[in-house]
């Protein structure tokens, strides 16, 4: 079995990908007729048909080009596909703002009258409503147009900071007497080795030749923050994070709570670090420890009909309407199959599409689970709603995600045949509270005192260890021996680079999946129906308002609270296997 992408849905070849570029343009210029035009309710839906119209297609666009260099990221036709498909988006979004300022200009109050006399403006409802709640944030045309050329400042700092990584050389360590080279592909796997000479190497090696670079990464990083702050202030917003949340209405109490609940839970994850310290032998433990699993010698390589028969079990629970769906985009959605072309150190989805380097690893398998879960997400989405509400937002969309991923866990430990296999999993359930809640509370803390200290300044690569440093310690604890080199991990954070307040959606999805996995399975208050229509809403409503038909109330901080129950029992069980072993 293999699993490559079939990229035919969206273009047939790169010659159909640059004739769409002549289609969308000659749509854009028609398009501008209603500049000089009276809007009414007809001439209204019309024009808003359009537009999405455009933007759907100028979408495919930017994202077949972007899945093209994600999959030979060292040809020059492939780099140039992902350049010109991103300048091209930005010019449309340049040529479509008359629209929302247009409509602005008739006020809510005429505009609303008019969605009661045409029915069909309903589908735009939404959308309407949150154009006039950020009616303050949407600025004239020259304004726009400083914006844009922000952005294509942003993207050209991406271009250098991918190309760094592309480029940067890892290093080399001495294993049983052998020079063996690192890669990013290969990193993790040296990193999470049983021989603690080996990871230690690996860790101090690479973290050394990050540090060379850090100067160029801080001039980076610097410059990125620079012009969101310029941004966020041109569209008058207070933040960035201001920004970020106010595009998908979420209270920024929820950061709040999220930060302060997970700094009251340090000592969970701090007993979870000094358990596996103790189940490992390990009595002075560095953070190149704690890669190491609790396999206890289990070792287990998942073939690609190995993982595809696994997921489909263990994903038995959300009913056969969801595993038909699955089987559907396991055929030429998922680019899983490893090559030297492609870029090897991301995993993501986007659209209907997969990527993910499969090596049979456990990782590998949680990641294909996980990354079914959004294609799902948007395939169901867009199999029922119209393109301007088929995208979930980030935020809910990691729900799909990581509900799959702890009904993969849970097969996996229910089927587990021995006892150092369900230890195995039981830390697994337990790394990914500390990867997705505490690790990325630690990144949001560390991005959100980035913005605020770089709205007036620039931060040297030293002051950017020198903090990370510092956070790194709060967050593991004082039983760590923490090297020096520690402090330079920053410049391997992907997503400080690439989105703006991006993990802690990580940090609420596997909280709320643990929600909606207990009350699907254990207290059975919502069904299989329901996660379904759930999976089916896309961005249709407000983020928190689609919570709520999982039966999850973000803004009642008893929720947030909640989610550490599970960790706790898991924490527990895993103590109560020391205790026996001792």
């Amino acid at each position: 079995m293999k699993l490559k992408w079939n990229l035919t849905g969206l273009f047939e070849s790169n010659e159909d990908f640059y004739r769409e570029f002549d289609k969308v343009k000659e749509l854009l210029t028609k398009i501008k007729k209603y500049s000089d035009t009276t809007i009414d309710e007809v001439s209204l839906l019309e024009m808003l048909n359009r537009k999405w119209d455009i933007k759907e297609l100028t979408n495919n666009i930017l994202i077949y080009g972007s899945l093209m260099y994600y999959k030979n990221i060292h040809s020059e036709e492939c780099i140039k596909l992902k350049k010109d498909a991103e300048d091209f988006s930005n010019e449309v979004e340049l040529e479509l703002a008359f629209i929302d300022r247009l409509i602005l200009g008739l006020g809510k109050e005429k505009v609303f009258y008019y969605i009661t006399k045409n029915l069909g403006l309903n589908t735009y409802k939404l959308y309407l409503d949150n154009l006039f709640r950020r009616q303050e944030h949407v600025q004239e045309e020259s304004v726009s147009q400083e914006i844009v050329n922000n952005n294509n400042e942003i993207n050209s700092q991406l271009a250098i900071y991918n190309n760094m990584l592309r480029d940067i050389e890892y290093g080399e360590i001495e294993i049983d007497g052998e020079m063996v080279k690192i890669t990013s592909s290969n990193f993790a796997k040296y990193l999470s080795a049983r021989d603690r000479k080996t990871r230690k190497q690996v860790y101090i090696t690479v973290n050394q030749q990050f540090d060379l670079l850090k100067d160029k990464f801080a001039d980076v990083i610097n410059t990125i923050f620079y012009y969101r702050n310029k941004n966020a202030k041109l569209e008058k917003y207070k933040s960035v994070l201001d920004k970020i949340l106010f595009e998908e209405n979420i209270d920024i109490k929820i950061i709040d709570s999220l930060i302060s609940a997970v700094n009251n839970n340090l000592f969970l994850i701090q007993k979870y670090l000094s358990i596996k310290s103790s189940l490992l032998g390990i009595k002075k433990p560095h953070l190149y420890d704690f890669g190491v699993p609790l396999d206890n010698g289990f070792k287990k390589k998942y073939s690609f009909q190995d993982a595809v028969e696994i997921i489909k079990n263990a994903l038995k629970p959300l009913g056969n309407d969801y595993l038909e769906v699955v089987d559907e985009l396991l055929n030429g959605h998922i680019d899983a199959e490893p090559d030297q072309d492609k870029h090897q150190s991301i995993t993501f989805s986007w659209h209907t599409y997969s990527f993910m380097n499969f090596r049979g690893a456990y990782v590998d398998l949680k990641n294909l689970v996980h990354e079914l879960g959004h294609i799902v997400n948007y395939y169901l989405s867009k199999k029922n709603l119209p393109y301007i509400y088929e995208d979930s937002t980030i935020f809910v969309g990691e729900t799909a995600s990581i509900v799959n991923e702890i009904l993969l866990n849970r097969y996996l430990y229910d089927n587990a045949k021995t006892e150092e296999e369900k230890i195995f999993y039981l830390s697994k359930e337990i790394e990914n509270y500390f990867t997705s809640v505490f690790k990325q509370t630690m990144y949001t803390e560390f991005e959100k005192e980035l913005y605020d200290i770089m709205r007036t300044g620039k931060m040297s690569s030293t002051k950017l260890s020198s903090r990370y440093y510092k956070l790194i310690r709060k967050y593991y604890g004082k039983d760590i021996v923490y090297d020096k080199v520690a402090g330079v991990e920053w410049t391997r954070l992907g997503h400080l680079f690439r989105w703006s307040y991006y993990p802690y959606k990580y940090a609420t999805g596997l909280i709320i999946a643990s929600v909606v996995v207990n009350s699907l399975l254990n207290d059975k208050t919502i069904t299989n129906e329901q996660y379904i229509e759930f999976l089916s809403s896309g961005s249709s409503m407000y983020s928190l308002d689609l919570l709520k038909m999982l039966n999850v109330d973000l803004t009642n901080p008893d929720i947030i609270k909640n989610g550490f129950k599970v960790l706790e029992s898991d924490i527990e069980k895993l103590s109560s296997f020391l205790t026996n072993k001792e």
